[in-house]
Parts: C-alpha cells; sequence; structure tokens
C-alpha cells in the first residue's frame, strides 16, 4: 500500500478519537438507551479474512459492563504491560497515548501522518503492536497508531475485527 493509502487509512481510524474527544473533560454522560446490537458480517468490520489470524478460539470470551458515563472500557495486555482501554468500535484501529505506548515498550518510528477528525487535524505515529491480550483473546501483529492528543488509549477495529463476535445488549458487552 502506498504512504497516501496509509495515511488515508489513518485517518479513518482516528475519526472515531475526534468525535470521542468531545466526551471527555465534560463530565458524566447519560447512558445511551439500552437497544440490543449485535455487530455481525453486514455491518463491515467484523469479518476477519483467512490471512489475519483471529484473537481467540471462537469459545472463549471476555465480558465488559457499561460504566456509568455510557462507555465500555477493558484493561488489556499490550506487549505485557496493562493498559487501559475505552472501546471504540467505530475506530478502525487502536491508538494508543504516549504515556501508555512507552509503558508497552514500543519504539516510536520517525514517520508522522495527519489524519482529518471531526475535531479537525490530529498528528499520529502510525505503529505495530506486537500482541494486546485481552484475558483469552489475543492478537498479534496490530496495526496501530499513537497519538498525542488522545485522554486514554482506543481499542479500535485492528484488534476487536479479529474477535468473532461484538455484541452489546444493554448495559454488557461480549467479546467472543
Amino acid at each position: 500500500m502506498s504512504s497516501g493509502g496509509n495515511i488515508v487509512w489513518l485517518g479513518l481510524g482516528l475519526i472515531g478519537v475526534a468525535l470521542l474527544a468531545p466526551h471527555f473533560g465534560a463530565g458524566p454522560s447519560s447512558p445511551p438507551s439500552p437497544p440490543t446490537q449485535t455487530a455481525g458480517p453486514a455491518e463491515g468490520a467484523r469479518t476477519v479474512s483467512a490471512a489475519t489470524p483471529r484473537a481467540g478460539n471462537g469459545f472463549a470470551s471476555r465480558e465488559i459492563q457499561r460504566a456509568p458515563d455510557g462507555h465500555f472500557y477493558l484493561d488489556a495486555q499490550v506487549n505485557g504491560a496493562r493498559i487501559h482501554f475505552l472501546i471504540d468500535t467505530g475506530a478502525s484501529m487502536v491508538a494508543l497515548t504516549p504515556a501508555d505506548a512507552q509503558r508497552a515498550g514500543i519504539a516510536l518510528p520517525s514517520g508522522r501522518a495527519v489524519a482529518q477528525g471531526a475535531g479537525g487535524s490530529v498528528e499520529i505515529i502510525p505503529v505495530t503492536i506486537d500482541r494486546i491480550a485481552a484475558g483469552p483473546l489475543e492478537a498479534r501483529g496490530v496495526p496501530g497508531a499513537v497519538a498525542r492528543e488522545l485522554p486514554i488509549s482506543l481499542l479500535g477495529q485492528s484488534f476487536l475485527s479479529r474477535v468473532g463476535n461484538v455484541q452489546i445488549s444493554g448495559d454488557r458487552m461480549v467479546l467472543r
């Protein structure tokens, strides 16, 4: 893929970051209504190609309860370091804060890219994350980015798409 294509891909991933930015620092928000949602192949990003290894075995699962602010959070191991993530099903990739990337031992390459989000331009550093493990769900070689403006790391589709099923029902999310 050309570097221009990489920038576009990374830019799309950070649109979710820009959309979430107004939610931080504004105090608790009311939780969304609890309709049942199931993400399936018809909605895109849930299909895993044969070339992309899946996270988990299809039987193991991880259940997450909705936080009082209406979001889902997950503590996962990134290269062995515990990182607190906001689960962002609308983000194309995993995005780390610089502090979390440093704690996970991720060397930052010199290459930079600029992503356009709803809040404007965001400078990102494209990276590949060696390993992300959320309990029994594990993925290796996960595309990601480091963004200085992030208040919290985001667990996006570059990890979630390797999970066979992401289901939200009321105040519960199940990754299987």
